[in-house]
């Protein structure tokens, strides 16, 4: 393992973080992006870290311009909810992590999840309520919960919107666990900057 396929998931994180506070604000999400998320999520025997996000590395681009960004001078004024939704999903990470009874739950409703695919486009409305049941389920029932804000009434709470929101966030917390198995931590990006942008350079992120 290269310390360079940290940045995968960190990458994906910052995505997902973008996507839920565009999704809240705005009703929209890039469509290929919302995809590769959704599939990270379904992706449950990868081969490497990379094929969690389908083994293209240049998909993940969006997500290094946004770590420059937030990690850069003025990220915290540029980026206020994204940076929020970031840390929370390493919080609520590290304590989904503790709770091996809540990882079977979930397991089994991804199962389920993946089982749809096989006849229905992975963004299918029925796959993101199977994603939106796992989360609820168990994600939600934990003493840490990510407050998502954004305009409720008119795209916040519309449609699918709210099933869209949940789907995302757990394929943030999929990209937060596989950062912390791949040895990445909080801190290191708080102090490691420098670091993180030369790893960025070399993967042409």
């Amino acid at each position: 393992m290269s310390r360079s396929e940290r940045l995968y998931p960190l990458c994906a994180l910052a995505m997902t973080a973008h996507q839920v506070d565009r999704l809240a604000n705005t009703g929209m999400v890039p469509h290929d992006e919302f995809e590769l998320l959704i599939q990270s999520v379904l992706n449950l025997s990868p081969d490497s870290p990379l094929d969690v996000y389908g083994g293209d590395l240049k998909a993940l681009r969006p997500g290094g311009v946004l770590l420059r960004d937030m990690l850069g001078r003025g990220g915290n004024r540029k980026y206020p909810e994204v940076i929020r939704y970031f840390i929370s999903l390493m919080q609520v990470e590290r304590q989904l992590s503790k709770r091996t009874d809540l990882l079977e739950v979930l397991r089994g409703h991804l199962e389920v999840a993946v089982a749809k695919t096989d006849s229905l486009n992975p963004t299918h409305e029925s796959v993101i309520e199977t994603l939106n049941t796992a989360y609820q389920e168990t994600v939600s029932t934990l003493k840490f919960r990510i407050m998502v804000t954004g305009n409720h009434g008119r795209h916040l709470q519309q449609g699918n919107n709210p099933a869209k929101v949940r789907a995302l966030l757990l394929s943030g917390i999929r990209a937060a666990m596989l950062y912390r198995q791949l040895g990445g931590g909080r801190l290191s990006l708080l102090f490691q900057r420098s670091r993180v942008f030369r790893e960025l350079d070399a993967l042409g992120l």
